[in-house]
């Protein structure tokens, strides 16, 4: 049976960092790991109503996903690199799963297990699946 991995590919619209895009050059990545269950963020906005209640005037709801994998330092570089990229896809190898994605944040620690020659990588992302909400009403 053959494993599933996280497939990412991403490039920008202009060259960056020393990489020629403008020929239709795609970095890929291929990554032993899974996307976690997603948390949710809710903001709001609004103002007091001189009583104490807030009369919410914008609502925002977002799910962020995540996944963490153990890789050398190069990997680390690629993976941080690929955060400053303007076009990020992600997908599972078999199929199940594609996504655009967004808001990318990488972070990265030295795991001492292996004397600081492997880093934990934690990165979190968004699709476009935000639900805004405001004052006026807006039907499908």
């Amino acid at each position: 049976m053959a494993t599933n991995y996280l497939k990412i590919d991403y490039y920008n619209s202009c060259d960056l960092g020393g990489v020629y895009y403008q020929g239709g050059f795609i970095n890929t990545i291929y990554l032993d790991t899974q996307i976690g269950a997603p948390e949710y963020q809710y903001e709001e906005e609004g103002e007091d109503n001189g009583e104490g209640v807030l009369i919410k005037t914008f609502e925002k709801l977002q799910k962020v996903y995540k996944f963490q994998v153990l890789v050398p330092e190069y990997m680390a570089d690629a993976l941080m690199f690929m955060a400053l990229h303007d076009v990020v896809n992600i997908s599972y190898t078999n199929g199940l799963y594609a996504s655009s994605i967004r808001n990318i944040i990488v972070n990265v620690t030295w795991d001492e297990d292996t004397n600081s020659c492997m880093a934990i990588v934690d990165v979190s992302f968004q699709q476009d699946d935000q639900i805004l909400k405001d004052n006026c009403c807006v039907n499908i």
